[in-house]
């Protein structure tokens, strides 16, 4: 995420998994686009913006997987939060992916 976005949110990218108490916690039926989604990875934690779903798996918008910014597939198994700012009201629902879009599941984003 970038700095000034992360500094405004009080948050430390060398803490990934400190966005999972960031906001307001939202329940998996309850995702749209832009939730934050907060998974383990080897090594610690990876934070992403939800983008949607197929049946095994979220497709999450995030920098630094594979060394780039990008859209992958992460297990939905490996979720530990999903974020929603604090008093914005969530606008839309989860989007069901009919495809894997050629998406391979991602094991370790780094």
């Amino acid at each position: 995420m970038p700095r000034r976005c992360r500094r405004r949110a009080g948050q430390d990218r060398r803490a990934r998994k400190s966005w999972a108490s960031w906001g307001s916690r939202l329940r998996p039926e309850r995702l749209a686009p832009g939730a934050v989604l907060v998974f383990d990875r080897p090594g610690g934690g990876h934070v992403g913006f939800y983008v949607g779903e197929d049946a095994t798996a979220y497709h999450v918008l995030g920098g630094n997987q594979s060394n780039a910014v990008t859209v992958t597939r992460i297990a939905k198994g490996r979720l530990t939060a999903s974020r929603w700012p604090k008093g914005v009201p969530v606008i839309g629902g989860p989007v069901k992916m009919a495809t894997t879009a050629g998406l391979k599941l991602s094991s370790d984003e780094a």
